[in-house]
């Protein structure tokens, strides 16, 4: 069974799902379910940002000064 549903696009992307349903002669709606269903599988868009904090703390930095809590905006903006 088929749940009817809508969202909103950018009109780049929007455009380029046109082209491709042109491209290929099917629906949009059948190419918008086999992507999803296509990065659902792979779950690599949610798997990398939750594990941003953990890359970043595996990095084991050291070192730096001393004072970068303090004088943050020297160091970012010079």
């Amino acid at each position: 069974m088929m749940q009817r549903t809508q969202i909103y696009l950018p009109k780049d992307l929007y455009e380029e799902l046109i082209f491709l349903a042109k491209k290929v002669k099917l629906p949009m709606a059948e190419i918008v379910r086999k992507i999803l269903i296509k990065g659902l599988e792979k779950k690599e868009f949610l798997a990398k940002e939750e594990n941003d904090l953990i890359d970043l703390a595996d990095l084991k930095l050291t070192g730096g000064p001393k004072n970068l809590s303090q004088k943050m905006d020297k160091y970012l903006y010079g």
